[in-house]
């Protein structure tokens, strides 16, 4: 599944191909996606149909596409709504010419005034589209944590842990706690810390420090080299990121560790692979 540093490579990619763009139709598959849910399609062509798309960006793991005021429609309240997406584990984004065929999978696309499309393509359909009145006030994005490179300090960090019993690979991956962390950049960033994965989080609020320069290091990387592609993951572009040959321990089972010369091993914890060094990560 994308995390932080993909979805913001995307975001960078598409915004210079969509800010200023209008949106003239909105077009849906009519499929279900998330948990077979059906898209607001209806929801979607009310919000964004004559409306210039004014940025788009990340929060966590989830991307926005923010738009402005359609003419003559002043709009009450916020003036940035906007449509919230998350690519689940295949989702892809695209700006295609209308006259493509649009690919196998395709459940959304917008068209644009300058005869393109936004496309939307999820082959796995764990992904999701939603119109948002007001993204600040969006329920789908109040739900997350803090963002690591935009809202997260080390005072924030150590009240958090505060307390916390669960083991500390638990705890970075709960999006409700801190959004945009998954299995990968999760194993990167407690690697750099030197913080064993099944440390009781509330145990670790004095290497608050260490830990978020572990988290901040680990997805500047990733935004660094455009992304970590083990799978499915292309940018706006359609191309693989450069992040996988840069990861330290991820992947890395078996290898020796660059740090301390000992063997990087592998465990599961709740059912998804965690990859560390038993020398530089103590228990």
């Amino acid at each position: 599944m994308p995390e932080l540093p993909e979805v913001e490579t995307i975001a960078r990619g598409l915004g210079p191909l969509l800010v200023r763009r209008r949106v003239e139709a909105v077009w849906g598959s009519g499929k279900p996606l998330h948990l077979r849910r059906k898209v607001d399609l209806r929801g979607l062509r009310a919000l964004a149909v004559g409306r210039p798309i004014t940025r788009v960006g990340r929060t966590g793991k989830y991307l926005w596409v923010a738009l402005g005021p359609a003419p003559a429609v002043p709009v009450r309240g916020s003036t940035d709504p906007g449509i919230v997406i998350h690519l689940g584990m295949t989702g892809r984004l695209r700006v295609v010419e209308v006259g493509v065929p649009r690919a196998p999978h395709t459940h959304i696309a917008l068209r644009l005034d300058d005869g393109r499309e936004l496309r939307f393509a999820d082959a796995r359909r764990f992904g999701w589209v939603e119109p948002a009145a007001s993204l600040a006030g969006s329920a789908t994005l109040s739900r997350l944590g803090p963002d690591p490179l935009a809202a997260l300090d080390v005072p924030a960090l150590a009240a958090a842990l505060d307390g916390v019993r669960a083991p500390i690979k638990a705890f970075l991956l709960d999006q409700r706690r801190i959004a945009g962390l998954g299995n990968i950049y999760v194993s990167e960033a407690l690697y750099r810390a030197r913080i064993h994965p099944t440390t009781p989080a509330g145990r670790l609020r004095r290497r608050a420090p260490d830990l978020l320069e572990g988290i901040v290091g680990a997805l500047e990387g990733g935004i660094a080299r455009r992304g970590t592609t083990l799978r499915d993951y292309v940018d706006a572009g359609g191309l693989p990121g450069d992040n996988a040959a840069a990861l330290l321990v991820y992947g890395r089972a078996g290898e020796v560790c660059g740090r301390c010369g000992g063997v990087i091993r592998r465990r599961t914890d709740a059912g998804r692979s965690t990859f560390y060094c038993p020398g530089c990560q103590r228990r």
